[in-house]
């Protein structure tokens, strides 16, 4: 079952460059408005996101101990293995990020911003797993 989760972990991850060039297609920015304040506002939500799904995994559940993430495990198993699920979301953004900036929108637009947004989103979930890192460091163990 090991081998499978490799697959699917490196999939999303993978097909996350190309939807994210492709989201910034002229079609699918129609009717989109993104702008500095929601990206802003993005940005300080998802670290509490973070902080806040493996702070319930741990009271709901009980959780003493929580693996470190690799990529031989379910990416969506949130409440039982939150720090694999924030993980793999992470990676999932940044690659969304990243393809989505190599369409080159240009400043001030609305590809620019939807480029903005999920940089935001990428860096909300890097800086919310860092804090959970810190935060929960003597509840993670080897996985």
């Amino acid at each position: 079952m090991k081998n499978i989760w490799y697959v699917v972990n490196i999939a999303l991850v993978t097909l996350a460059f190309p939807g994210g060039y492709s989201s910034l297609s002229p079609e699918k920015l129609l009717n989109k408005n993104p702008d500095a304040i929601f990206c802003g506002v993005t940005l300080l939500l998802t670290p509490l996101f973070s902080i806040g799904s493996v702070g319930y995994s741990i009271r709901r559940w009980n959780h003493s101990r929580l693996a470190r993430p690799t990529l031989s495990r379910n990416p969506f198993n949130w409440w039982h293995d939150p720090l694999q699920s924030l993980f793999i979301s992470t990676c999932i953004a940044i690659s969304t990020a990243i393809g989505s900036a190599l369409r080159h929108p240009s400043l001030g637009s609305v590809g620019f911003w939807m480029v903005a947004f999920y940089s935001c989103v990428a860096l909300g979930l890097l800086i919310g797993q860092i804090l959970v890192y810190r935060i929960y460091r003597e509840n993670i163990i080897a996985a």
